[in-house]
Order: C-alpha cells, then sequence, then structure tokens
C-alpha cells in the first residue's frame, strides 16, 4: 500500500493495525491536508454483510460530532476494496503514557473527564463502544483525548482465539448483534460481554473503570496467563484496591470501585453521572482541595551541622529525649486516660474535637431536606435521633409552612423527644443496601501517633446516603472504628504507620450496619490511618476532620416506614 494512491489520496506511510483492517497515513491532495485511512481486512471486504456493516458503523460514527472522538470524513470505495477516511491525529496512545507506576491523578482526572464526555455523547447517539482500551484512546500533546474506532469492533468476526492478546477478536461465530458472542478486548471486557450477552452503556462504564484502574496502577485490573484464566477473573475476582499499588483519593478510589461492579446493575447507570463526578473531583483537584500541602509546623527545614558539633547534637538529643519519656510518663500517671477514650494518654484537653461532633440540627435542616423531597417519616426520624436548635417563633413557623414543611414534621420540631410518631402505625419496607455502597466520614477527634491498639475512632457520615431515592444513613449519623495495630517505632524513626478498621454505622431506622475498610470484598480488614492528599501534625496519626470513606460490609437492609 505504501506510496500507492487511492483517489486523492496518496499512502504515506502505515501507523498500525486493528481488528477490521489496517490504518495507513495519508495526505489528501484536493483538501491538502493529513489524514488516516483504514482498509477494510481482505478477508472481510468480500462479505456484502461486512461491507454493510462497515458503512452502517461509519454512518454513525460520523453523526458524533465532539471534540474528544475522532472524526471520521468519508468512505470509499476502490478496486473492490473499501477505505475509512479519518481525521488524523498526532499524539500517543494511552499504552505508551502509562508508566509502570501509572499516570499522576491530576492527568488521570484530566484525561478521564474528556474521555467521559465522548462516551456519554456516544451513549446518548444510542452507540456502544464496546471496545474500549488504552490502545484505542489518543492523547495529543496538547493534552487533548481522542477515542478511536466507535462501534468498529462490534462487527469485527473471525475464528476462535486460543492466547491471550490486545487485539480486538471476537469469540465465536454468530453475529455480534445477537445474544452468545463474545466479542472485545479480553482483558477490558465487561462480565456481560464476557458471558456473550446483551451488553448496553453500562457495559462501557466497566471497560471505563478497567481503562481508570490501569491509568491509576499501571496494572490490568484483570490480566492472567490465558485468556480463559482472565474471562475468568472478570467474572468471579475482585481487582486488588488500588490503594495497594498508589495514594489516591477515596472518592476516584470509590468511583472506578463502582464502575467496576459485577452486576450491572450495581454500576454507576449512565455515562452522564461518571463525567459529573470526575469532573467535580478534577475541580477539586485544581483548586487544591485534593492536594493540600502540609502545615507549615509539620514540614521542618533541613539544616546543616558542622560535622564536628553532631557529635554534641546527638548526646543532647538523647538526654532531652529521656527527660521527655519521664516527664510524660508522670504526665500519664498524673493525668489517667480520659473515660470512653481508653488508651489515649493525656487529660480531655488533648482531644480536640471536630466542630462537627456538635453539630446541631436546624430550621434550615429541616428545610433542605423538605426540599430534596425526603419523606416525612424519614425527616421525623432525623429529627427524634438528632441534636437539634428551632426556631418556632411564629414568623419562623408561617416560614416554614409557606415552605412545604409539612404540619406534622413541625410538630415533631416543637416536641423532639415526643414518643408520638405518626408513621408509627404505617407499614415498614425493608430496603437492601448493596455491598460497597461508599459512605464519606469525617473524623471526630485526634488519634495521636502512638494510639495504642484497640483505640475506639468515631467518624460522622458527611452526607445523606441514598438508595435509588431512598434515604438509608443521614448525615451526620456516626460511624465507629478501632485501631487495628499501632504504629511501630525503631528508636526515633517511625517503621509503619498505625491501621485501622471500621466496625458500624448508624442507619436510619437506628440499626447497626456493619462497615468495612475497603471497597473490595477480599480478605484484608485494615488500611493505614493516613488522610489523602496532607500529612497531618507530626505528633499525630491524623486529625480531626480529615476525611475518610466507609463502604457497607455485605448486602444489608434498612426497615423504613412508608
Amino acid at each position: 500500500m505504501l506510496g500507492q494512491t487511492i483517489l486523492q489520496y496518496q499512502i504515506l506511510e502505515k501507523l498500525g493495525a486493528g481488528g477490521m483492517g489496517d490504518i495507513y497515513k495519508a495526505q489528501d491532495s484536493r483538501l491538502n491536508r493529513t489524514v488516516a485511512i483504514k482498509v477494510l481486512a481482505a478477508g472481510n471486504s468480500g462479505d456484502p454483510e461486512h461491507r454493510r456493516r462497515f458503512v452502517q458503523e461509519a454512518q454513525a460514527a460520523s453523526s458524533l460530532n465532539h471534540p474528544n472522538i475522532i472524526t471520521i470524513h468519508d468512505i470509499v470505495s476502490h478496486d473492490g476494496q473499501e477505505f475509512m477516511v479519518m481525521e488524523f491525529v498526532s499524539g500517543k496512545p494511552l499504552t505508551e503514557l502509562i508508566a509502570p507506576s501509572g499516570l499522576r491523578e491530576a492527568d488521570v482526572l484530566r484525561y478521564a473527564v474528556q474521555m467521559a464526555d465522548a462516551l456519554q455523547a456516544a451513549h446518548a447517539a444510542g452507540i456502544i463502544h464496546r471496545d474500549l482500551k488504552p490502545a484505542n484512546i489518543m492523547v495529543t500533546e496538547s493534552g487533548l483525548v481522542k477515542i478511536l474506532d466507535f462501534g468498529l469492533a462490534k462487527f469485527t468476526e473471525s475464528s476462535m482465539f486460543t492466547s491471550l492478546t490486545d487485539d480486538t477478536q471476537p469469540i465465536g461465530s454468530t453475529p455480534v448483534t445477537t445474544e452468545g458472542s463474545i466479542l472485545g478486548t479480553v482483558n477490558y471486557m465487561s462480565p456481560e460481554q464476557a458471558q456473550g450477552k446483551r451488553v448496553d452503556q453500562r457495559s462501557d462504564i466497566f471497560s471505563f473503570g478497567v481503562v481508570l484502574y490501569e491509568m491509576l496502577t499501571g496494572r490490568k485490573a484483570f490480566a492472567a496467563d490465558s485468556m480463559i484464566s482472565t474471562l475468568s477473573a472478570i467474572l468471579r475476582d475482585e481487582p486488588k484496591p488500588i490503594g495497594e499499588f498508589v495514594s489516591v483519593g477515596p472518592e476516584l478510589e470509590e468511583l472506578v470501585h463502582r464502575a467496576l461492579r459485577k452486576d450491572p446493575n450495581h454500576r454507576w447507570q449512565s455515562m452522564e453521572e461518571v463525567h459529573a463526578q470526575l469532573a467535580a473531583l478534577k475541580q477539586r483537584s485544581e483548586s487544591g482541595v485534593l492536594n493540600i500541602p502540609p502545615p507549615a509546623a509539620a514540614v521542618e527545614k533541613p539544616r546543616l551541622l558542622p560535622l564536628a558539633l553532631s557529635g554534641a547534637f546527638l548526646a543532647i538529643l538523647l538526654v532531652a529525649g529521656g527527660w521527655w519519656w519521664m516527664n510524660r510518663s508522670d504526665a500519664r500517671r498524673a493525668n489517667p486516660a480520659v473515660p470512653g477514650k481508653a488508651g489515649v494518654p493525656g487529660a480531655a484537653s488533648e482531644i480536640k474535637p471536630s466542630p462537627l461532633a456538635d453539630a446541631v440540627l436546624t430550621n434550615d435542616g429541616v428545610l433542605a431536606m423538605v426540599q430534596a423531597k425526603v419523606s416525612t417519616p424519614l425527616i421525623i426520624g432525623q429529627i427524634q435521633s438528632s441534636k437539634t436548635r428551632f426556631d418556632l417563633s411564629t414568623a419562623e413557623i408561617i416560614h416554614l409552612t409557606k415552605a412545604g414543611v409539612p404540619d406534622e414534621v413541625i410538630q415533631a420540631m416543637r416536641n423532639p423527644t415526643s414518643a408520638a410518631n405518626p408513621a408509627a402505625h404505617v407499614e415498614a419496607s425493608a430496603v437492601n443496601i448493596p455491598s460497597g455502597t461508599p459512605v464519606p466520614a469525617t473524623l471526630l477527634e485526634d488519634v495521636t501517633a502512638d494510639a495504642p491498639q484497640g483505640l475506639r475512632l468515631r467518624f460522622q457520615v458527611s452526607h445523606d446516603i441514598l438508595v435509588g431515592d431512598t434515604m438509608v444513613v443521614a448525615k451526620g449519623a456516626i460511624v465507629t472504628g478501632e485501631i487495628a495495630e499501632k504504629s511501630k517505632k525503631k528508636f526515633i524513626i517511625k517503621s509503619s504507620k498505625a491501621t485501622y478498621r471500621l466496625l458500624e454505622v448508624t442507619a436510619v431506622d437506628g440499626s447497626k450496619l456493619k462497615v468495612r475498610t475497603l471497597p473490595g470484598n477480599g480478605g484484608k480488614r485494615e488500611r493505614p490511618l493516613a488522610p489523602h492528599g496532607h500529612a497531618p501534625p507530626k505528633d499525630l496519626a491524623a486529625s480531626a476532620g480529615d476525611e475518610f470513606v466507609a463502604y457497607i460490609d455485605g448486602d444489608q437492609t434498612v426497615k423504613l416506614r412508608r
């Protein structure tokens, strides 16, 4: 093909090969522009059905006028072969950009937002990619993302393959538009693709999650030494937690984990949701919220001491350390541990509770729940289980009534401790909370760097947790946990951080739901007590106000009054 001229296109060089055929760089002599040309493989070009689908998919892809989707210029026939003329993208595929340790979180967010926007546009047009992978994602020098090969992979058909590969290949010979055919790149298939089931946009969401996992960690989420083993992993195994390889924000980790759920009903349900979450994380990252620098007090400037003074300095340090330890022991005997905080040395003044610990429910909180269309029984239950400070002056009652607050809610505000609950005699319904549901929470008290094993931890839920439109865990609910293993030290140098495990959270019906620290269902239950994005003061393992994420541990149920 090199050096040939097809109509007005002069073939310059071969760019690569895909499941549908080879791709070449060419010069359009008529419009004086560089283009890319995909040549339908000779084995497929003679099949009328393949040619019809080739043209049909090209027409669909060309309807996607989006800056992050490659532009299709034309479909031409020459000497019995079909050619697709596309925009030429000067850049590198993600496969060449992803380092063994992954990409920087900021770059992942920058690329992922564009990818999600492109997929959102495709899904809105009724097009499912079905072969999303790093090799099909180009990034230009300016950071612009282009997704390639929309819809083409689903028409690729060939014989059964037996080895693991990154090439797009089908399994079986039935048409891919029907159930029973498996098509895609093995490592990036969704479970429903791997089972040959019909797929929808949620299949792309799973593949998108696999790509994000690889961008963050530099590792494939599902990879084994054979195609069958990889398919088995996709169907049965959970990928290792991202936190085992790199430190990323808990919200981003949960976004990826939710995209990788085996059951499509438990994933994100639309790319629009995913794009909104990523855009918010990107904005926070760029504003510095996700990358807070360590406090100045925690940063020690390096000092150069003359060699002659180093021995004296060490001696002074050891003497001072011994004096500090003796006084610290005396202080412990003089100030026993605070009741309810067993094992925490020092007086109560050493623990600084978060302002959230004293949070109360006010008129504004009730109005917010009404505007969010929270059911009346749930609002009353929240009033009865919260600290309250209501203003029930005549003017405020008029304001609440005009804002749509039901009379029974105002009555509950007047007497929050009353047992009279209008929903008490209403039939209760069960709401299932899927395993792995994230529960963002904020640490309520400082945890010292030498916190002992078994120290109880308290967190406060940051926002209402919903299942569909139903609130199952209210903002302000308490999450409990404990130190699993205390920090270990060698002389002066700390060798490991304390680890913690989470225990339970209070649901809106008063029941206790089991929670864990990791999104996956693996055997590991602990993780280092380390807030993301900043370092706590050197005498603390974590500070009051630090954000963490709990995950519902196994499918659980709450009973709500209708």
